[in-house]
């Protein structure tokens, strides 16, 4: 019997993100760009999954979070 596992992606709570970037850096695939964004007034440059199809789903980025801003779905 065989197991169909779909791949977790991070998924990001922009509300409480930081725009620290943080997760960009620790990224071992580099796979989260940080891009500006309409998402406030100052236009932080906040992360974002680059390319999902060379995320792996460690989840390095959701644990090494600071405010707990990112899940994997």
């Amino acid at each position: 019997m065989t197991v169909n596992k779909q791949k977790k992606i991070p998924l990001f709570a922009y509300e409480i993100c930081m725009a620290c970037k943080d997760c960009v850096a620790v990224c071992p695939l580099s796979c989260l760009i940080a891009d500006k964004t309409d998402i406030d007034l100052y236009q932080k440059a906040y992360p974002r999954l680059g390319s999902y199809n060379e995320c792996n789903g460690c989840s390095i980025c959701a644990k090494d979070c600071p405010v707990e801003a990112i899940s994997m779905v």
